[in-house]
């Protein structure tokens, strides 16, 4: 991956110096009045991308792994295209649609109704939870992936007192599903899924507040409802966790099965001469299942000589499963329902979710991104983003010995990305 590195930065720089980075931004979109005298604001955007997943590709230097990478090899393509529309009914009214264009064909993406008076907030429709943030990195954090990527369908209310705002939320909750940690999709990690038709559905509830005292801002949210049955349950949660029976039996009827469900989180931002330092901790549990995570890091905009806008971020992620478990504590609505006892996660009764190299949803993931970013328009930018995962895969040299093939603790998978958004 070295020379690719090198050309990268080698074609990042020339590009930097192409520009002279005085382009002024402007509004995005185009208005279009139609006959009903309703207003429509249509924009968009198009991501063309660059990736390299470490290591050489080709059939040659494939190893005798069990768990392999799905393309080593160089390759690039349109991660996406958007089209947003924005329907201006009143000054107070809108509504919001995006038609989503990738892999998977065309669909909707978000669309959702939103009034805004005042200090109040409504909005009804499919969009990620309110607490998601709207990200200057191509690449997620490893808790963003797996706890507020993923779309919902919702009621979502929120009021503004000053400093200090209040909301709470009704979804359709979103099931378990799978996802990748960056941008090379061997090895999925269990997150919440987006929203769709399930037999089964159920609702959560969602409470948040955020208080700004510059240069400080913190924010606060619980989400709590039941399990799908029987998607998440029983179609993850036992078909998916070899260890899930050892606690609750795979024959278990759905009457007596903890369909449990609950997460919450904190976040915490200084922004101080320019530079943004943030942190954000969320804790799960599904059934018997406990996950949690965190993040940090600080990012800031400058200049290089005649270059401007330039982008940096440095960020450090974890993402852990079964570090410790809430079941029976408050924060747990139907904690009570269960036999308690089950609900400790020590090694004496063989109840952990130890992690298998099988099953990379089982792993602990660790992610560290180095990016950089570059407008070299109102409405082109570039980003050069690097990887660095670590993972936990619960291999042991006497599992590869008897299996006669390489010991695998952890994944040779860094990941480069240069991307090229371009907006319109």
């Amino acid at each position: 991956m070295n020379r690719s590195l090198i050309q990268i930065f080698f074609l990042f720089g020339f590009l930097l110096h192409a520009q002279d980075g005085n382009s002024e931004s402007s509004s995005g979109g185009v208005s279009i009045n139609i006959p009903s005298g309703i207003e429509i604001e249509v924009s968009g955007k198009a991501e063309v991308e660059f990736i390299d997943v470490e290591g050489k590709g080709g059939a040659r230097y494939e190893d005798d792994f069990l768990k392999k990478i799905e393309t080593r090899s160089p390759y690039t393509q349109i991660d996406k295209t958007v089209l947003n529309f924005k329907l201006l009914y009143t000054d107070n009214i809108t509504y919001n649609f995006s038609l989503r264009f990738d892999d998977e064909g065309a669909y909707a993406d978000k669309h959702f109704l939103k009034y805004v008076k005042g200090n109040n907030r409504i909005e009804l429709g499919k969009n990620r939870p309110r607490i998601a943030l709207k990200r200057d990195t191509e690449g997620y954090p490893l808790i963003g992936t797996a706890f507020w990527k993923g779309r919902q369908y919702h009621l979502d209310m929120e009021k503004t007192l000053k400093q200090a705002s209040f909301g709470g939320s009704i979804s359709l909750k979103r099931p378990i599903g799978y996802d990748d940690a960056a941008e090379d999709k061997s090895f999925r990690m269990m997150v919440y899924d987006d929203a769709e038709k399930l037999d089964g559905q159920t609702v959560e509830f969602g409470l948040r507040s955020s208080y700004s005292l510059s240069p400080f801002k913190l924010e606060a949210w619980y989400y709590f409802g039941k399990l799908i049955d029987d998607e998440d349950w029983k179609k993850r949660l036992h078909y998916d966790f070899d260890y899930y029976a050892n606690i609750e039996a795979d024959d278990v009827l759905n009457e007596n099965a903890n369909i449990g469900h609950f997460w919450f989180g904190g976040r915490a931002e200084m922004s101080l001469v320019g530079t943004l330092i943030r942190a954000e901790y969320i804790f799960s549990e599904d059934g018997y299942l406990p996950r949690d995570g965190f993040y940090i890091e600080g990012s800031r905009k400058f200049n290089v000589l005649s270059i401007k806008n330039i982008f940096g971020l440095i960020r450090y992620g974890e993402l852990r499963v079964d570090p410790y478990r809430l079941s029976d504590s408050f924060l747990n609505p139907y904690g009570e329902m269960y036999d308690s006892a089950l609900f400790d996660n020590d090694d004496l009764d063989d109840e952990r979710f130890y992690p298998l190299l099988k099953d990379p949803q089982t792993w602990d993931r660790t992610l560290i991104t180095l990016a950089l970013g570059y407008e070299i328009t109102s409405y082109a930018k570039l980003k050069l983003e690097y990887y660095i995962l670590d993972e936990k895969t619960g291999d042991s040299e006497v599992k590869a010995a008897e299996q006669n093939r390489n010991y695998q603790p952890s994944v040779d998978d860094d990941q480069l990305l240069l991307q090229l958004e371009l907006n319109f």
